[in-house]
């Protein structure tokens, strides 16, 4: 039989798309936060594999200078600037020294350590250019305030305009010596090992590099961590958008203290220019950040962690009873 042309065709009612359009809905927020969750561990995979790269380019270093990098300045220099200019100029920080070991040879070989950043000759204006290159190694993909690499006003410089300045996801650990900032923040200096009872945990840190402004810190070598190699904090996250000392050219913007608890900087108002209270390890990854240690191993250390025992992993001598367990 043929059926009648104008016979009315099935057809979803309203009310049925509705229900269906309800249920997509509930679907994609279900699935939603497992798709950001999967994204996120992966993130949180390069950014341990970033540490990991950067640990064995600290051991790759010390093989062939039997130290690990070196990192420091010369505040005082005669004509240098004075100040935190003078540290800009004559400084050396330990990302540079660690280019060749991570595949940037050609950005090294165009450094030229016998001048710094201020002024217009073709070696400073150089110097300038690579100071202002992102290395992705450099950079945890979790952070999404980083500026892509690049941020405006960071310390230490007197330069006009002030432009940007290519910054650093990673600090190596200047130990857990510290006398400045908050009072609840300064622990008493331990008082064995390097620097030991010194609370200058900035210039004279009893970690395995500090900001050494002075050039006074020594060189730290394999032996020096007597405190066990994977008891001992290398290097650890850091946000460059929460302070101005942070950007890889410079020795004063590359370390960080364990003085500070972790990630207690992103728990008070954002101060850009608080030195004191901003020199910590902080990261972006729920519940902690990645730590890399001593023997080049990687560590995700929760921001809960007992603020004793993340204290005694930032030194290298001073004789703390800690292990890998804790």
């Amino acid at each position: 039989m043929r059926r009648n042309r104008f016979w009315p065709r099935p057809a979803f009612t309203l009310v049925e798309l509705l229900v269906v359009i309800a249920i997509i809905g509930i679907l994609v927020g279900l699935l939603l936060p497992a798709v950001q969750a999967a994204r996120e561990a992966a993130r949180r995979m390069q950014c341990s594999n970033n540490v990991k790269q950067l640990g064995l380019a600290f051991h790759n270093y010390h093989d062939t200078f039997r130290n690990f990098p070196i990192n420091g300045a010369w505040r005082s220099m005669p004509g240098a600037g004075g100040g935190g200019p003078a540290i800009a100029n004559t400084g050396k920080s330990w990302p540079q020294m660690i280019l060749p070991q991570i595949e940037q040879s050609n950005m090294f070989n165009q450094i030229d350590f016998r001048v710094g950043l201020q002024g217009t000759t073709p070696n400073i204006l150089q110097n300038q250019i690579i100071a202002n290159t992102v290395v992705p190694t450099f950079l945890c993909p979790s952070d999404g305030e980083n500026g892509s690499g690049r941020l405006n006003n960071r310390s230490d410089l007197n330069i006009n305009p002030p432009g940007s300045w290519a910054v650093t996801n990673y600090k190596a650990c200047s130990g857990s010596n510290w006398n400045a900032g908050l009072a609840a923040w300064n622990p008493v200096s331990a008082p064995g090992g390097r620097n030991g009872g010194n609370p200058d945990g900035l210039n004279a840190g009893n970690g395995i590099l500090c900001s050494n402004q002075n050039g006074t810190n020594p060189v730290t070598r394999m032996r020096d961590l007597t405190d066990g190699t994977s008891n001992t904090y290398a290097i650890g996250e850091a946000m460059p958008s929460w302070t101005l000392w942070n950007w890889w050219y410079n020795p004063n913007a590359v370390t960080a203290n364990c003085a500070q608890p972790l990630n207690n900087v992103l728990r008070r108002p954002r101060r850009l220019n608080d030195w004191p209270n901003n020199y910590s390890f902080a990261s972006q990854h729920t519940g902690g950040g990645n730590f890399g240690l001593g023997d080049a191993s990687v560590r995700f250390v929760s921001d809960s962690i007992d603020l004793v025992i993340y204290r005694a992993f930032a030194t290298i001598s001073a004789g703390e009873v800690v292990s890998s367990n804790d």
